[in-house]
């Protein structure tokens, strides 16, 4: 039993870096907000699963804050606050960074695989991988796209990260869970100021060097 949660675990983690590819590969708003809320989702989804796994219960209230902020919340308020149609879009070529974030990823998936294989890192840190390859992934978004929802959705990816590494190496007491909440919240309301005021920006110097 505790190996099949264990593969669901990373299973499931591994989705988490697939879901960035497609953000990094969509052009149009809409979709990218939506599956932002998937991958808050999956990650609400690993909580609930290592609440069967430990049988701590502060593993539901965690899940039950990113359902409500992160897969609600989030995506409900940016999408009322961009407005943006359908088939709006953002001005950017983005095939170039989604094959660079592309190669990357199976690199980055090629090099975890040979690690594991050659037991070169410990059993206990391999499951910190995808949550490490998310949030590079993430950086990478902020720093290759040039529109404020871009690079929302990367700060998000980046949190989303964070939180994930603290689902596998720290107990979530409840104090953890309401930072996460109050953070969450404070970037919804900051992203729709900012939003409101300028949708596009130049690449950030200090990430694209």
């Amino acid at each position: 039993m505790v190996e099949l949660i264990q593969e669901i675990i990373l299973l499931l983690s591994f989705l988490l870096p697939v879901t960035a590819l497609y953000i990094q590969g969509q052009a149009y708003f809409n979709p990218a907000i939506k599956v932002v809320g998937v991958q808050s989702l999956i990650i609400g989804t690993i909580s609930l699963v290592y609440y069967l796994f430990t049988d701590n219960i502060e593993f539901i209230i965690l899940a039950g804050i990113i359902f409500f902020t992160r897969v609600f919340l989030t995506p409900y308020i940016l999408l009322r606050t961009v407005k943006y149609r359908e088939w709006d879009r953002e001005k950017v070529k983005v095939l170039s960074s989604f094959v660079l974030n592309l190669t990357f990823f199976f690199s980055a998936t090629l090099l975890v695989a040979y690690a594991v294989f050659t037991r070169a890192i410990p059993t206990e840190y391999e499951q910190v991988i995808m949550p490490m390859t998310l949030f590079f992934q993430g950086l990478f978004l902020i720093a290759s796209r040039k529109s404020t929802v871009a690079h929302i959705l990367g700060y998000i990816e980046l949190e989303n990260s964070l939180v994930m590494l603290g689902i596998f190496l720290i107990p979530p007491p409840i104090l953890i869970d309401a930072t996460v909440f109050l953070d969450v919240l404070a970037l919804v309301v900051i992203s729709s100021i900012i939003i409101v005021e300028k949708r596009d920006h130049e690449p950030l110097e200090e990430l694209t060097g």
